[in-house]
């Protein structure tokens, strides 16, 4: 039994008064896979909020996809405290049932009939991943991969058993290219041995060929089409207009084209269609100055379901293979949605957020326009300030104009003025979008900010790589030119302000730290980078390249100066304000080292640091009771940081 499932039968055997008593006195136990120093007793009343939360909640579901062998769709459930599991409901409004047999993050073949799911698991959150196959059935999983391995499901076969995956099997490094009859192991096959970071994007509809990425960078991916038979490679997109970003590239239902979105030749990543045999390429997405992120064809072909990332929201719509005129998929009059087109139906899965976060998941009939909920019932509850997006003025300009930052402002329940959270996102080829809420620190009375700093996607090619290699430190200007406009705020308090961040986000935080002082009050940071020179040696073999292209090659001389020049680490001195360090310890990406180096310099200068280090963890906590007690610890820190005036 697990500590955290010991503390619950403990409680559970108490009254409500003793229960009360015992939680004030003891807090919340800390795992004992967690080494956590200078970390106060977790209060155990940020508990008891999240707790009653959840059971206020209790009638948001969302919906997952279709069960694989047709009999239902798949949902998930909200379980107590911790994590979601899956559940299946037979029909509208039906009852929900456990599916004991489905983990999570089980890939579904998109063709029902199929009685079984893939999926991949590593260990303590090493991510040397190894695929299983679940049969439904079955009470135990079956080991397709083994060994040290980072294995990558790809696709299936469209209709039959196999799957494509790319596995560094071979050498820990370069992701070599399989294919095997996920109903016998042992018919593994090693289709041909790849230099470099490749994935399996789609299967061909006659399962003679793959498609597959290959990533030099996260700004640039080329397309290829592989034989089966033979092995041989044909590079799609061939042309002299530099790197490009792709996102979802699919096969046509006819086998002819591709449909895919890049940024090829433009800032925004348009969707197109590639005729395989012409070579010939059509923009379908050009009137649409965003970044086109999924395509999804219907069964017939005849629809195509577009999500575009407008300004930090998803919006949908329909057009035609042709691209002949972009329609709104506005089924809803305010919150967000996530849409998944069904494999051959025209029908659409649809799982709608209302501004109160609440989620309900629906099917959407194309044929008939029927919008039918399955999941989620209307639950009363107080609604939290809205969020907004603002632009604030940053250091530069762009022609000729100032350059403006784009975030998202989440307002803290209470009266005058609030203090912040500046929550800055990881990447740095990443974006903060727009979220229903941020529920626990709002309802503490705390505002959270979400930059969109340069180096952010979503806003143009040229607007992410303004942060590249010599123009690292640009980024961290515009976190001060954000305590500019905090200051300026009537309903924000600039004498109380914390910023967090993960991974690349966490060496944000400390970059803040260093040259913005006192002006905050604490900073908490997730698995961040405190030197670049000791991350890009360490950091896992096959990352190495790909992070090079980003901050800078420390191979070069001039390179490694500046990046030791720029590090926290070698800055810390710079920092006097209060701060917590939380840190995997097998984390591949950002490795251990990077955070306990960081906490021994500052304690050598005498300045009280608090350490959280997961022992089974690594990119993050993933375990339940880690998560919780973590992110409670975390919670605790940021409210008593910026309490009082």
């Amino acid at each position: 039994m697990s500590s955290g499932a010991r503390w619950f039968a403990a409680i559970a055997a108490m009254s409500a008064v003793h229960v009360f008593v015992y939680l004030a006195v003891t807090g919340v136990p800390k795992p004992a896979t967690i080494t956590a120093v200078d970390v106060g007793r977790v209060a155990w009343a940020p508990l008891v909020e999240s707790t009653l939360r959840r059971v206020e909640a209790r009638g948001s579901r969302s919906l997952v996809g279709w069960m694989p062998d047709g009999s239902g769709l798949m949902t998930i459930a909200p379980r107590f405290l911790f994590d979601a599991r899956l559940h299946v409901v037979r029909r509208p409004g039906g009852k929900v049932e456990f599916l004991p047999r489905i983990p999570r993050n089980a890939q579904i073949h998109p063709a029902p009939g199929r009685p079984y799911v893939v999926f991949g698991t590593d260990r303590d959150g090493d991510e040397q991943y190894n695929l299983f196959r679940w049969d439904l059935d079955e009470v135990e999983p079956v080991l397709l991969t083994s060994g040290e391995e980072r294995a990558a499901m790809g696709a299936f076969e469209p209709e039959g058993h196999r799957i494509a995956y790319v596995s560094t099997r071979r050498n820990g490094r370069d992701f070599d290219l399989y294919v095997m009859d996920v109903r016998d192991a042992g018919s593994d096959r090693l289709v041909s041995e790849m230099d470099g970071l490749w994935r399996v994007m789609a299967w061909s509809p006659t399962s003679e060929s793959l498609l597959l990425g290959r990533a030099t960078s996260n700004l640039d991916v080329q397309l290829f089409l592989i034989d089966l038979e033979d092995g041989s490679l044909r590079r799609l997109q061939t042309g002299g207009d530099g790197p490009a970003r792709v996102a979802s590239p699919i096969w046509s239902r006819d086998g002819r084209s591709i449909y895919y979105a890049s940024d090829r030749g433009s800032e925004f990543t348009h969707l197109r269609k590639l005729d395989l045999e012409s070579g010939r390429e059509a923009v379908l997405s050009e009137g649409i100055p965003w970044d086109v992120e999924s395509v999804q064809e219907s069964g017939d072909g005849a629809r195509l379901l577009v999500s575009v990332n407008e300004d930090g929201r998803t919006r949908y719509y329909m057009t035609d293979g042709a691209g002949g005129g972009f329609r709104p998929l506005d089924l809803f009059a305010s919150g967000q949605m996530v849409a998944k087109l069904h494999h051959s139906d025209p029908v659409i899965l649809v799982n709608h957020t209302d501004a109160r976060g609440f989620v309900r998941g629906f099917l959407y009939d194309l044929s008939s326009g029927e919008l039918e909920r399955w999941v989620g019932e209307d639950v009363q509850n107080s609604e939290l300030p809205a969020p907004r997006l603002v632009r604030y003025p940053t250091f530069d300009e762009v022609d000729g104009a100032q350059r403006m930052i784009p975030a998202f402002v989440y307002p803290g329940v209470g009266d005058g003025p609030r203090p912040v959270v500046i929550d800055i996102h990881g990447g740095p080829e990443a974006q903060a979008r727009l979220r229903a809420g941020q529920g626990a620190s709002q309802r503490a009375g705390m505002t959270v900010i979400t930059p969109n700093v340069r180096g952010s996607t979503g806003y143009g090619r040229t607007y992410t790589t303004l942060d590249d290699w010599w123009l690292r430190e640009d980024a961290v200007r515009d976190i001060g030119a954000l305590l500019d406009w905090i200051a300026d705020q009537p309903d924000l308090d600039e004498d109380r302000v914390a910023v967090i961040g993960g991974s690349y986000g966490g060496y944000m935080v400390l970059a803040s730290l260093v040259h913005y002082g006192t002006r905050l009050r604490c900073g908490v940071d997730v698995v961040g980078v405190s030197n670049f020179v000791t991350f890009l040696q360490n950091t896992a073999e096959y990352r190495k390249d790909l992070r090079r292209a980003e901050y800078g090659d420390e191979r070069i001389p001039e390179m490694r100066a500046f990046l030791e020049e720029i590090s926290p680490l070698n800055n810390a001195e710079g920092i006097s304000s209060r701060l917590m360090v939380v840190q995997g310890a097998n984390d591949p990406r950002v490795p251990v080292r990077e955070s306990r180096q960081m906490v021994e310099r500052l304690r050598s200068q005498g300045l009280d640091v608090s350490y959280i280090e997961g022992a089974n963890e690594g990119h993050g906590f993933r375990e339940p009771w880690n998560a919780l007690w973590a992110g409670l610890s975390q919670q605790g820190f940021t409210r008593d940081c910026l309490s009082g005036q």
